[in-house]
């Protein structure tokens, strides 16, 4: 079957529509003729272009818009999110700010309800977005998105905590900024009035509360469960002998020891001064810039063991300092 297209006309209906359905429902103010055809035309081009790079951008559509139109809940969401936000900043000439929330907000209700994705009425969206699969994404109502951004599902662009705006005072901004052509994988929270650039690439798991400069990728490595061909090594105990830390266990050949912090983030390398498949010999190479939680090993880069030695020696490593006196356990 040969891609098709989808008719603006028929865009224009549906929205048109579900205006008529779900924004009044007899609550809240009508949108008057002039002002809902001037509406309408607009949204229905916004959406038209939506429609045009989701077919091109998802595979599995096979570039085929009418597949998309009439089978994708994730890009409902944003048809409506269109209308909504439409509404929201409708301006009639009495000037009246948000004199159409009701219906806007009964329009990003409903379709949470229906399409498992939540968007603001009140957020900044760009132009050609899409938001694949989709459920569990919820965008908050300061948030802005540029142009050309993918989100995948269960994106969170949310607040860090809760602010009341009942007392009419000045609140600090809530919610994220992201920039143009921004592609976010699953499962990604950003939180709070953070920036992230343009042509960032953030992959799926990432918990993002600081600014992300553009350009950028942000990885997760080291909650992602990894199978591996080789057999995993096994630690059988930790001890302090003279100026070194000795590791010992069995296939511990090739490993690399390092301090991890309380996420079992590499933070620090250990110099590691004799080697052997039994037994490591090493000794801090640098202060850790964190409070470490605990010592790892690492094959290609990859975290493969950890350990939660006592504290007094992860605090010998982190100072840089040598550790001496007599051998002790790792329970110790």
């Amino acid at each position: 079957m040969l891609p098709t297209e989808v008719d603006m006309r028929t865009i224009a209906e549906d929205l048109s529509a579900t205006l008529r359905r779900v924004g009044t429902d007899g609550h809240g103010s009508a949108v008057p003729p002039p002002a809902a055809h001037r509406l309408l035309c607009e949204v229905t081009a916004q959406v038209a272009e939506d429609l045009s790079v989701f077919s091109l951008r998802d595979a599995a559509a096979r570039g085929d818009q009418s597949y998309i139109y009439s089978g994708y809940l994730s890009f409902r969401a944003v048809m409506a999110y269109r209308l909504a936000h439409a509404l929201w900043e409708t301006r009639l000439p009495d000037g009246l700010p948000h004199r159409f929330a009701t219906q806007a907000r009964r329009i990003s209700e409903h379709f949470r309800l229906t399409t498992g994705v939540e968007i603001h009425p009140g957020a900044k969206i760009g132009r050609r977005f899409v938001i694949d699969h989709g459920s569990g994404t919820l965008i908050g109502e300061e948030a802005e998105v540029g142009d050309d951004c993918y989100f995948v599902q269960n994106v969170v662009l949310g607040a860090r905590d809760i602010i009341s705006k009942a007392n009419g005072r000045p609140q600090p901004r809530r919610h994220p900024r992201v920039g143009s052509r921004v592609q976010i994988g699953g499962n990604v929270h950003v939180f709070g009035p953070v920036h992230v650039g343009d042509d960032c690439l953030i992959d799926a798991g990432a918990r993002i509360t600081t600014d992300i400069p553009a350009g950028s990728r942000v990885r997760v490595i080291t909650t992602i469960q990894v199978s591996v061909s080789e057999p995993a090594p096994v630690v059988h105990g930790l001890a302090r002998v003279g100026e070194h830390i000795v590791i010992s266990g069995s296939r511990l050949d090739g490993l690399v020891p390092v301090v991890l912090d309380a996420e079992h983030t590499p933070r620090a390398a250990l110099t590691v001064a004799t080697a052997s498949a039994t037994e490591i010999h090493c000794t801090p190479t640098e202060r850790c810039p964190v409070r470490p939680a605990a010592l790892g090993l690492l094959r290609d880069g990859r975290l493969v063991c950890s350990m939660e030695p006592a504290a007094h020696l992860l605090d010998a490593l982190t100072a840089g300092e040598r550790p001496t006196g007599r051998p002790v356990s790792p329970l110790e």
